[in-house]
């Protein structure tokens, strides 16, 4: 439900709203109190998922109209005077630009309001884009006109830094999780039943998914009461579908298909339903061999702990803020397979050690990621700017 109308107006920008992992956005979003939160996108994807009444989309446009913004848009560098319009005539208080990208394209849309700008980076935004030149110089850009960059953590804050934004401007604000619709569930093994492991990503090679496997087979070739599920899968780009043929080839190598059940991509809702039913976490990002790395943390590593679950993770950017390592979860070096071999099976051989682990992580999403503090956090943010 949307706040009152009195209230000051954030605009969240974003390129698209809203991807089908977008949950950590709309938490932004929908926990705010003190402010009025709109929406605007150049393309409109899941609102049903992620339902809010004030959104507007450069995609419900008609064809001409949408042709004028966008030939407009390249000649200002992306400004749109649909959006200008609209916001002007709102008078908003505060842009809140989703990823670097969308800082950059927004400068000029929050100076002709004469409004205060907040970006957040994520990752891919921090990693690949600004190996560009390009990028490197809009970035400088960015860094000097926009009053405040946020980082999912500290790791994150310091790459930032390092590609030139003032460290004064440059704030860690952490992602939060729907606690509530997240409940606690202890994870215990009774009977028989098999244990079951979960892998959720996106088929990319900084998600590590093959060192996954080949952990999981070399377990698997003791312990027969285990299975794994793969949410997640390629995209349309190149390098995801390679990557997923990567994926597929260690399962057919390691004969390990039988172990396996692959869910694809599942919406919000069904993939937190379905997560319900593991468990132990399994994810293992790393650099990817083209650069690129996370930035700060999966989110699904927090919202996995919130369910109470043990995570095995890497110690890779921002991860060791979110899973404390021994307490809620293991983390190992990057692409070390026997160390994630080691530590899956001693959690398969010792699982009176799931619900101790499960109940640290959930207590320490509560402090440090609960999606209704890390809101009023933001709201803080916004209110030292306005």
């Amino acid at each position: 439900m949307n706040t009152p109308a009195d209230k000051p107006i954030i605009v969240h920008s974003l390129h698209t709203y809203l991807f089908r992992t977008g949950s950590w956005i709309y938490s932004q979003i929908v926990n705010t109190h003190r402010f009025r939160p709109i929406v605007v996108a150049t393309r409109r994807q899941n609102l049903e998922v992620f339902p809010w009444d004030e959104t507007y989309f450069l995609s419900d446009l008609p064809a001409l109209r949408r042709f004028f913004e966008r030939e407009y848009a390249k000649r200002t560098d992306f400004y749109y005077p649909y959006f200008y319009r609209l916001l002007k005539n709102m008078r908003v208080a505060l842009v809140h630009s989703h990823f670097g990208n969308r800082g950059y394209f927004d400068l000029k849309l929050k100076e002709k309001l004469r409004v205060p700008q907040i970006t957040m980076f994520y990752g891919h935004d921090a990693s690949m884009m600004a190996r560009d030149p390009l990028w490197q110089r809009r970035y400088d850009e960015l860094f000097r006109r926009c009053e405040l960059i946020l980082a999912e953590g500290d790791h994150m804050r310091q790459v930032l830094i390092g590609l030139g934004a003032q460290p004064d401007r440059v704030v860690v604000q952490h992602l939060g999780v729907d606690l509530d619709t997240i409940a606690f569930i202890p994870r215990k093994l009774e009977g028989d039943r098999q244990i079951k492991i979960l892998i959720a990503s996106t088929f990319r090679d900084k998600k590590g998914i093959t060192y996954c496997l080949e952990a999981f087979a070399n377990v698997a070739q003791k312990h027969r009461n285990i299975h794994l599920t793969i949410i997640g899968d390629a995209g349309r780009s190149k390098r995801e579908q390679t990557y997923k043929q990567e994926v597929i080839g260690v399962i057919r190598n390691r004969r390990i298909g039988d172990r396996i059940t692959m869910l694809g991509f599942l919406d919000y809702p069904a993939f937190i339903e379905e997560a319900k039913k593991h468990d132990i976490f399994l994810s293992h990002s790393v650099i990817g061999s083209d650069g690129e790395t996370e930035g700060g943390a999966p989110v699904t590593l927090i919202e996995m702990s919130a369910y109470g679950m043990p995570v095995l993770a890497t110690l890779h950017c921002d991860i060791p803020e979110v899973i404390v390592d021994g307490k809620s979860g293991f983390l190992v070096p990057e692409r070390d397979v026997d160390g994630l071999t080691q530590r899956l099976e001693y959690l398969v051989e010792h699982p009176e050690a799931w619900e101790p682990m499960g109940r640290a992580g959930r207590e320490h999403v509560a402090r440090e990621y609960d999606a209704k503090k890390q809101a009023a956090r933001l709201e803080q943010i916004y209110s030292s700017l306005l």
